[in-house]
């Protein structure tokens, strides 16, 4: 059996089934675990991250207008490995390679590989929709009892930590700065998991772009900043820019220091079971004091 895992999350869960050495061919920002890091990657992204966020998100909008790519396949390698499993997202066009993109691939005329090449396409936005996704890839690539006993043991976490104390703290969650966008999909939920409420969208919301006035209303006891695809030494940088928002910055979470960075890439950005120990860490820095 040959995979071809093009996203983070499912390179993740292929792992965590005990599938990790028949992966071929990984997608340019697979990371985690570190084996994943020594295999073949066979995409890059047409998007400089070393950019500021706002060149990044400007340069997003403007190749979406122009029905344009953001991130390029190497074809030839892709019939080159011979897969039998693509697997893929079809949660967001701007996070990785989606389902749609891998679509268009498979019909272009450089592409060779045979019709029994299969694509899977995670789209869990809930931590309930990321457990289905599992048990579905375990099904798919005859791993049925390893996803079970995944699922299992993240349904458990879940439950403990649905029984924590609960707290009337309001919590914004932030996936980008410049512009602000709230957080969404499965990150309301981590909110509550963490024993807090959203104070801007609910689970399974698309993120939004927000106006200051927004983030005023909004009222945060605490901000959190999970912006996407960065660790948390980025997103402290990024805390440093926020801190320097006049428009915001007299609210009580600058006042009484709440304002958080995560590593968002690991515990945050993913539709992975790891979101759980985002939620523990986002209760522990808020409840620190």
């Amino acid at each position: 059996m040959r995979i071809l895992s093009l996203t983070p999350s499912s390179t993740e869960i292929i792992f965590e089934l005990g599938l990790g050495t028949h992966l071929v061919g990984v997608s340019h920002e697979c990371n985690f675990p570190s084996e994943a890091r020594k295999l073949e990657k066979v995409s890059f992204s047409s998007i400089n991250s070393n950019r500021s966020q706002i060149e990044i998100d400007s340069q997003v909008r403007e190749t979406l207008q122009n029905n344009a790519t953001l991130y390029q396949i190497n074809t030839q390698r892709l019939n080159d490995l011979k897969p039998d499993f693509i697997v893929t997202q079809g949660i967001c066009d701007v996070c990785s390679i989606s389902s749609n993109q891998i679509e268009v691939e498979l019909k272009g005329t450089l592409c060779t590989l045979p019709a029994s090449t299969k694509i899977i396409s995670l789209n869990g936005r809930t931590f309930d929709g990321i457990c289905e996704d599992i048990m579905m890839l375990g099904n798919e690539l005859h791993s049925i009892d390893s996803a079970k006993n995944h699922v299992d043991t993240a349904r458990n976490a879940k439950e403990k930590l649905q029984n924590q104390t609960k707290y009337d703290y309001r919590i914004l969650c932030l996936e980008w700065i410049d512009p602000y966008f709230s957080a969404g999909h499965w990150v309301p939920q981590q909110i509550e998991l963490a024993g807090f409420r959203s104070a801007i969208g609910k689970t399974g919301d698309q993120s939004k772009v927000l106006s200051s006035d927004e983030i005023i209303a909004s009222d945060p006891y605490a901000i959190a900043l999970i912006c996407c695809g960065y660790n948390k030494n980025q997103n402290l940088e990024f805390k440093k820019q926020l801190l320097r928002d006049d428009c915001i910055n007299f609210l009580t979470p600058f006042k009484e220091n709440k304002v958080f960075a995560f590593d968002a890439d690991s515990y945050f950005s993913r539709p992975t079971t790891r979101i759980l120990q985002g939620s523990i860490q986002l209760r522990k820095e808020i409840l620190a004091d």
